[in-house]
């Protein structure tokens, strides 16, 4: 178990809690790259509250290993949080790069969204050419039952399910070429987003270590 974030102290207890006071910020922060691996799934612990003895701090434990984590890899800093220049460089970073990571974070959840929207469509697009080969069969069906007879009726009406069926698949196909061909652009957009807002996190960490040092 952690020290306190906030003072450093060691006397800390669990709590069956959801409201904290420090570091709920860190729970919106996307995780990336070597970062995410590095991070990974913090266990049950994280469903009780750490509470200081001392200060009366409280924070989710999964928020603060993701802290710590986060820096450990951008920085290469390894935080002793027993130590007030520790706390102060944790606080710092916060403080400064938090909207850089929410921006990432903000970014993959649109390129999300839009994913989804292509698949939507893909969907619509789909039962769309399927009710069009439909719609022909019952329109040749009626057709011919109006004008034909005997076994020539029998004979020509397997005719239009057949043709409906046809235009329906290749409507279908080329409904499927479009949409995977915007699939991909969609995927290329969203990850040249991502990239975007990581490297502008990773070039704000540069400004961050050339500024405060431990």
């Amino acid at each position: 178990m952690a020290n306190c974030p906030n003072c450093g102290s060691n006397h800390i207890q669990l709590k069956k809690e959801t409201n904290v006071s420090w570091g709920r910020a860190a729970a919106g922060w996307a995780l990336f790259g070597v970062v995410g691996g590095a991070v990974g799934a913090v266990t049950g612990e994280d469903r009780n509250v750490n509470a200081c003895l001392d200060c009366g701090t409280s924070w989710k434990a999964g928020d603060l290993y993701k802290t710590l984590q986060i820096i450990k890899i951008s920085t290469g800093v390894n935080l002793d949080l027993a130590r007030d220049e520790d706390r102060l460089y944790m606080n710092k970073f916060m403080v400064e790069l938090s909207p850089y990571l929410e921006e990432i974070s903000k970014k993959e959840k649109e390129g999300r969204k839009l994913v989804e929207e292509v698949q939507n469509k893909s969907s619509e697009s789909t039962a769309a050419g399927c009710g069009g080969g439909c719609l022909i069969s019952f329109a040749g069906c009626t057709a011919i039952a109006g004008s034909a007879s005997g076994g020539v009726l029998l004979l020509t009406l397997l005719i239009p399910p057949i043709v409906g069926m046809l235009i329906g698949i290749l409507a279908d196909s080329a409904n499927k070429k479009s949409i995977e061909k915007k699939k991909e652009e969609t995927q290329r957009r969203v990850e040249i987003m991502k990239r975007d807002a990581e490297e502008e996190f990773r070039n704000k960490v540069k400004i961050f270590m050339s500024n405060h040092s431990l």
